[in-house]
This record gives structure tokens, C-alpha cells and sequence, in this order.
């Protein structure tokens, strides 16, 4: 009988989670979910909350600024058919 001792994975599994949010989530999770079940599961719930704290911080940003006014300006010209995007900030 040979008894292996469980191999440990890495804690850096969670920086993949929190920089990339749910897609580092679901990477993680299919890497580690043969070996390691419970780190996996972490690490995609971690990505999940961090993916949700990232939109609603956006959001909030975006519905509580008064100041952030965006312009877009539809531009033709004979070279090109491209348009642009101007950001204005405007301060009381």
C-alpha cells in the first residue's frame, strides 16, 4: 500500500479570482476541480463577489456623478467613417 499525501495548491489561485473576476473564477474552477474541490469552489464564488462589487461601485459612480457628461459626436468626413467619443467633465 502506498499512501500519497495530498499535494497543496497554491493560495495564488485567488489572485486569478480577484483581478479577473468571474471569468478568473471559472479558470480556476476548471483547473483545480479534479484535485482540490473546495479551492476551486472558493475561488469562483470569490470571483463571482468581486465581479459584483465591481459593477455596482460602477454604477453607483456613474448614477451619483452629476459632473460626468458624455458627448458623442457622429462624425463623417470623406476619409473616413469612423465617430468619436468626447468626454467632457464639468465642474460647478
Amino acid at each position: 500500500m502506498s499512501s500519497q499525501s495530498p499535494k497543496i495548491r497554491s493560495l495564488w489561485w485567488y489572485a486569478l479570482s480577484i483581478f479577473l473576476g468571474i471569468i478568473g473564477g471559472v479558470i480556476a474552477w476548471f483547473a483545480l476541480r479534479a484535485h482540490d474541490g473546495r479551492l476551486a469552489k472558493n475561488c469562483l464564488i470569490l470571483g463571482i463577489i468581486f465581479n459584483i462589487f465591481e459593477i455596482s461601485i460602477f454604477t453607483s459612480f456613474l448614477m451619483f456623478s452629476d459632473n460626468l457628461n458624455i458627448i458623442t459626436e457622429w462624425e463623417t468626413s470623406s476619409e473616413t467613417n469612423d465617430f468619436g467619443i468626447q468626454f467632457e467633465l464639468t465642474t460647478p
